[in-house]
């Protein structure tokens, strides 16, 4: 199973399980038709945390997704290195596409990726 990882704020992703779709692009970012939602590889999560998420004090979540099962249910996928770049929401509600909602853990001042 090849997967790709989204950090998400936890409201915000609460908020779509009841719509049945996933629609942040990324931090401050919202997702509009033709843009795309930011993911990366496991190898690329810590360096997305220290880079875009640090000054955040509010729940942060990993989305671990399975990239085939989305590519099934049609929505395409482009691979640049550890960024990936999902053009269509994440289908949330869907257990073969969301493999794992994992809560990320605020340690020393820093958000800390869990071991993948």
């Amino acid at each position: 199973m090849s997967r790709a990882f989204h950090i998400a704020l936890e409201d915000d992703w609460e908020q779509s399980i009841g719509f049945g779709s996933y629609e942040a692009a990324t931090r401050g970012h919202p997702y509009e038709p033709g843009d795309f939602i930011r993911a990366t590889t496991a190898a690329g999560v810590q360096d997305v945390l220290d880079a875009h998420y640090q000054d955040l004090n509010i729940t942060l979540l990993l989305i671990d997704i399975d990239m085939e099962a989305l590519e099934t249910s049609g929505i395409r996928l482009e691979h640049d290195g550890t960024s990936i770049r999902i053009f269509g929401p994440l289908p949330c509600a869907d257990p073969a596409v969301i493999v794992a909602v994992h809560p990320l853990r605020h340690e020393n001042a820093r958000w800390v990726a869990p071991a993948l």
